[in-house]
């Protein structure tokens, strides 16, 4: 290779990386400062400071880091259950052993509703239980009567049945068995007080 040739091939990041580096710098930190003000103006209005004027001959330098987001993104929140404000908890369970006055539920020593057997739930403690005998999905006041007619500590699941039932400390609920054998599966709603 000549001296031109190899003189060309230097010229690339070798002499030029500083200038690269300053233009990418530059290119993030604009950027950046866009995404800050994108975000400013769409942000809600709220109450401005008033300004103060203050005479120094400090010089303070402060770095804001803002969250970029692609344009028209909305930051992401939590998803809210839907509940009619009636529901104390809702949501589904492989039965092991579970206090549905718990929000979540989950494994009380002497207060527990436990699967017992391929297709039997038992209650521990003061829970009651009936198997739901009519048609249709039960609601929080038809569960209630049930529950008050024929409650005991234990019953009896299969797939696609309800069991309705009153946890100790009196909250009404309703289980749809979706699965029973080696494991019971069920969808819960419990009501509020």
């Amino acid at each position: 290779m000549s001296d031109d040739q190899e003189s060309a091939k230097k010229t690339g990041w070798g002499q030029l990386g500083h200038q690269w580096i300053t233009a990418i710098a530059a290119l993030v930190t604009a950027l950046a400062g866009a995404g800050f003000f994108l975000g400013r103006t769409s942000a809600p209005d709220a109450e401005q400071p008033k300004a103060t004027t203050v005479s120094s001959t400090e010089t303070v330098t402060v770095t804001a880091t803002p969250e970029v987001r692609p344009v028209g993104e909305a930051p992401t929140t939590a998803p809210q259950p839907k509940t009619d404000g009636a529901v104390y908890w809702t949501g589904e369970l492989t039965w092991g052993k579970f206090n549905l006055d718990h929000n979540p539920p989950n494994y009380t020593d002497g207060e527990y509703l436990a699967r017992i057997s391929s297709d039997s739930l038992y209650v521990k403690g003061n829970t009651i239980v009936t198997s739901w005998k009519k048609s249709g999905r039960p609601g929080k006041g038809e569960c209630a009567s049930a529950v008050d007619t024929d409650g005991s500590n234990q019953v009896q699941v299969t797939t696609g049945n309800q069991v309705c039932g009153r946890t100790a400390e009196g909250r009404i609920f309703v289980l749809d068995v979706v699965g029973a054998g080696n494991t019971i599966r069920t969808k819960v709603t419990v009501w509020n007080k």
